[in-house]
């Protein structure tokens, strides 16, 4: 039954909210399964989207924890490149996300992308000219062409 509450302004009788329902967090997921502690264990290659965005964002809302809070943007925006292609304002309007965690994503998503221009400009290319047949270990691989082993 909903509590009772005296307006202060009209002395209106305002009836408040009854109990709210529990909602899981992620300090209810075994410590195996939290985001954190399987970046600390297993690496970020062991991370889904949702769970290095969950990092990111650190908290959820009172509705959703922030591993759901996560999944839901990745789903709206269609993956990481929407988020990115997203404008600040249109983020920030999301449900849970101000301009603090808006401003954090976007930066985390732009040091993703000038990561991987450096990326790309860092590859070796190999060129005909430069492979030679030295006295180096050959191996046939599966398709029957012999490889040098470097």
């Amino acid at each position: 039954m909903p509590g009772i509450e005296k307006s202060s302004d009209n002395d209106k009788i305002v009836p408040f909210p009854a109990k709210m329902e529990y909602h899981a967090t992620v300090h209810d997921l075994p410590t195996d399964e939290r985001p954190r502690e399987r970046l600390q264990h297993h690496g970020p290659r062991a991370l889904s989207n949702a769970e290095l965005l969950a990092i990111i964002l650190r908290t959820g809302t009172t509705r959703e924890n922030v591993l759901e809070l996560a999944g839901k943007l990745l789903a709206k925006y269609s993956g990481l490149g929407g988020l990115m292609r997203a404008d600040f304002i249109e983020i920030c309007n999301e449900y849970g996300l101000g301009s603090a965690k808006t401003a954090q994503l976007k930066a985390a998503l732009e040091i993703g992308r000038r990561l991987g221009m450096l990326q790309s400009d860092e590859k070796y290319q190999f060129r005909a000219g430069y492979l030679r047949c030295c006295s180096l270990p050959v191996h046939t691989s599966w398709t029957g062409f012999r490889t040098a082993l470097y």
